[in-house]
């Protein structure tokens, strides 16, 4: 059976289908697989069984796995498999790039299906390419050349302001080494597009802006990126594997479901420099 590529909506998801895992995964699959993703930024790859080194083969292919301290996983041989358990704490419920206070967050992530709810729980995406494109010639020019600041502790004083965590806790992570400047509009190397890269989530600041230019300059972005004209949104099957590229993507783990939701998550690094 032929591979298949079906995209799915204008800005960004493609679907693929004809993948035989039963006679191993070869590299013209490969190669289809990180062309695809290239030109779509987000794939689903159709449900099918799927055995975790399988799963790991397919990342391995777009870098070297990321290994979470914070997160369980499969064990050993299989370390870089993270298990997001809903029951566990394993929600993400923001727009966000994984990890963007790391001055090199991770380029790829490869999320597969284990256990899903009866309804609800899908995940939603951002094309931050898509909304660059859609800005004023003058903005574009305005923000090419700022630098924003990427902060882990602003999710904590999120959490803080809902009772989750104490300000002790707050503390700590300002205190930490979570935090990176990295560029407010970046090109996305297989594409060539412009790409905004900022996030309510971990977006602190844009440097050399007053307080006010910055707060208002952030809302601004904040408010344009999630028009629904940039985002897919993927209701999940059993065994569906999504990948998508961090570099120019947001996204939402969609919290409206009540019963246990499990995926196991690969996360990709950056080739060392």
């Amino acid at each position: 059976m032929a591979i298949t590529v079906t995209r799915l909506n204008g800005a960004l998801g493609a679907r693929v289908d004809g993948i035989d895992y039963a006679s191993g995964i070869d590299a013209a699959t490969l190669a289809t697989l990180r062309d695809a993703l290239a030109r779509h930024h987000v794939l689903c790859v159709e449900g099918a069984p799927m055995t975790p080194a399988q799963h790991l083969q397919i990342a391995r292919h777009f870098g070297e796995p990321e290994h979470h301290d914070f997160y369980p996983n499969l064990g050993p041989g299989l370390e870089h498999v993270t298990v997001l358990d809903s029951t566990k704490g394993g929600r993400a419920d923001m727009w966000h790039s994984d990890e963007q206070y790391l001055a090199q967050p991770p380029q790829f992530t490869f999320t597969r299906a284990i256990e899903l709810p009866p309804h609800g729980g899908d995940t939603a995406f951002i094309s931050l390419c898509a909304a660059f494109d859609a800005l004023s010639p003058r903005l574009q020019q305005c923000l090419d050349g700022l630098q924003a600041m990427h902060d882990y502790a602003q999710i904590i004083e999120f959490a803080w302001q809902v009772g989750l965590v104490t300000a002790a806790e707050v503390g700590k992570a300002l205190q930490s080494d979570r935090q990176t400047l990295h560029p407010l509009v970046t090109v996305h190397p297989p594409s060539g597009r412009k790409t905004l890269f900022v996030s309510p989530t971990y977006t602190r600041f844009i440097q050399d802006l007053s307080f006010v230019e910055s707060k208002h300059l952030l809302a601004l972005l904040f408010e344009h990126v999630q028009r629904p004209e940039f985002q897919y949104r993927h209701r999940w099957q059993p065994g569906d594997l999504m990948i998508w590229d961090n570099r120019c993507t947001l996204h939402y783990a969609v919290n409206d479901y009540d019963q246990r939701r499990v995926m196991h998550r690969i996360s990709v690094m950056p080739p060392a420099a």
